[in-house]
């Protein structure tokens, strides 16, 4: 046996965080173990999950683009949670196999929790599973209306409850909400940049807004700095990434990381 270890895993993840996160946690408590990035392609996750079976010292892993959704798949079990929002971004495992979990929600709750949205309309730029995590968590806070931006409009009637629009209407979506999410890699390091004509609309409508961005790297993105220039109330991504990490890493090392 050697150290345990969990690691986050997905394509890119050389930016990720993850790590000095978790890392932290584990000096301060005084466990032994290990956290890792670790690049897992599209056509590898079968092969990296069927290695990682048989390993006794891997306490599991967070799970970000692409994979949130296609490793449901090869899992054993879904907790209903995960199974509501249709992704998972946390693979633990245990005597029956490998179960996933959506802490992604955590997160949401982390970077939202204070902010009323009740009766609300909010505006959600993407659909991938950051976006559904983000759909489950405001019908669950009784918004009034999700409008969802989308290059394929037709994807947003499979996620329930949310007003599918094409990212060009983003001026329609944008108006009088309360709220602007940004829930696609757009703006990251690495990543394609926000199209200029989208920002140009968050812009206009950001005075009194909320912007929300779960791009936590670089930590003031283009979205944000937009938003923060025109009288936005501005949310970076590193909060909910600490919000989900912190529920992950209780499921990985079986204790609650320290409060900051």
């Amino acid at each position: 046996m050697g150290i345990p270890f969990a690691e986050v895993i997905g394509d890119p993840v050389a930016h990720s965080r993850s790590p000095a996160i978790h890392k932290g946690w584990l000096a301060e408590l005084g466990i032994e173990g290990d956290f890792r990035a670790t690049r897992v392609a599209a056509g590898e996750l079968d092969g990296f999950l069927a290695g990682r079976r048989g390993d006794p010292d891997w306490r599991g892993c967070s799970v970000t683009i692409p994979h949130k959704r296609p490793v449901m798949r090869l899992l054993d079990r879904i907790d209903p949670r995960a199974s509501a929002v249709g992704a998972v971004n946390c693979v633990v495992p245990g005597p029956d196999g490998l179960s996933g979990h959506n802490k992604d929600l955590d997160g949401l709750t982390a970077a939202l929790g204070r902010i009323v949205l009740e009766g609300r309309k909010v505006a959600l730029i993407g659909t991938g599973g950051a976006a559904r995590a983000a759909i489950r968590y405001l019908l669950d806070s009784g918004v009034g209306q999700v409008a969802v931006l989308a290059r394929d409009p037709s994807l947003v009637e499979r996620l329930g409850g949310a007003r599918p629009l094409p990212l060009e209407a983003c001026d329609s979506a944008f108006q009088e909400a309360t709220a602007i999410v940004n829930a696609t890699p757009m703006g990251m390091t690495g990543a394609s940049a926000m199209p200029p004509w989208l920002l140009a609309s968050v812009a206009a409508h950001s005075s009194g807004t909320i912007l929300f961005d779960m791009v936590y790297e670089p930590a003031e993105t283009p979205f944000l700095a937009t938003g923060r220039a025109n009288g936005a109330k501005c949310i970076g991504g590193l909060t909910m990434l600490v919000g989900q990490a912190r529920a992950a890493f209780e499921l990985f090392f079986g204790r609650a990381p320290p409060l900051a």
